[in-house]
C-alpha cells in the first residue's frame, strides 16, 4: 500500500515536469525559446495523432520540416517546432488547420552588443588620451562609425521612430569622424614638422 502511494505521488510530481519541459509555441518566438510544442486539439477516437502530419514552410513557400504528431493528452496532439533561423514560418496540420510562427532576434542580444562595444570604445578612447597615442583614439572612432552604420541598417532595439534613429546615427558618425580626424591631423603635423 505504501509503495503505491509513493509511486502515485512520484508520478504526479514528475509528469508535469516532463510535459512542461517545452513551452507551447506562440505567434512570435525568440530563437532562445525554440524548440517549442505545437498543440492541436483532436478527438483521438476519430483521428489518431500518429496519422496526422505537420508540414512547416519557410516564408510560405519552401517546405522545411515534416513531422508526425504524437499524443499529448487524450484530446490533444503535439509536434515539436525546431526552426531557429529568423523568419516567418507557416504550417499546416493534417486536419487542414494552419499556424504561423515568426522567429525574431532577441533584442537583448543587441543590447549586449552595444554595451560591449561601448565598454571597448571607452577603453580605447582612454588609452588614446592617457597614453597620448592617437592610434587607439582612431580605432575608437572607426568603431563608432561601424556602430553608427549598424544602427542605421538594423535600427536600435525598440526604437521605431526613424527621425531618432537617423539622429543617433549622425551623432555617432560625427563622434567617430572627430575621433579619427583630430589624432590624424596631429600625426600629420608631427610628421610634417620632422621634415
Amino acid at each position: 500500500m505504501k509503495k503505491t502511494i509513493i509511486l502515485t505521488v512520484l508520478i504526479v510530481l514528475l509528469v508535469p515536469t516532463i510535459i512542461a519541459e517545452l513551452d507551447n509555441c506562440k505567434g512570435i518566438m525568440f530563437e532562445n525559446e525554440i524548440p517549442c510544442l505545437l498543440l492541436l486539439p483532436v478527438n483521438q477516437t476519430t483521428t489518431p495523432c500518429n496519422e496526422l502530419q505537420v508540414l512547416t514552410y519557410n516564408n510560405g513557400s519552401t517546405l522545411v520540416a515534416t513531422e508526425t504528431m504524437a499524443i499529448y493528452s487524450p484530446f490533444k496532439c503535439n509536434a515539436t517546432f525546431r526552426q531557429t533561423t529568423f523568419g516567418t514560418y507557416t504550417g499546416q496540420y493534417g486536419t487542414e488547420d494552419t499556424f504561423t510562427i515568426v522567429v525574431e532576434e532577441d533584442d537583448f542580444q543587441q543590447y549586449y552588443l552595444y554595451v560591449a562595444v561601448l565598454i571597448v570604445f571607452f577603453i580605447l578612447v582612454g588609452l588614446g588620451y592617457f597614453l597620448n597615442e592617437g592610434v587607439f583614439t582612431m580605432i575608437a572612432g572607426i568603431l563608432a562609425i561601424i556602430i553608427g552604420i549598424n544602427i542605421f541598417n538594423n535600427g536600435f532595439p525598440n526604437l521605431v521612430n526613424d527621425f531618432l534613429r537617423n539622429s543617433i546615427t549622425v551623432v555617432i558618425w560625427g563622434v567617430g569622424a572627430y575621433l579619427i580626424l583630430v589624432p590624424a591631423m596631429k600625426m600629420f603635423d608631427e610628421w610634417r614638422d620632422r621634415e
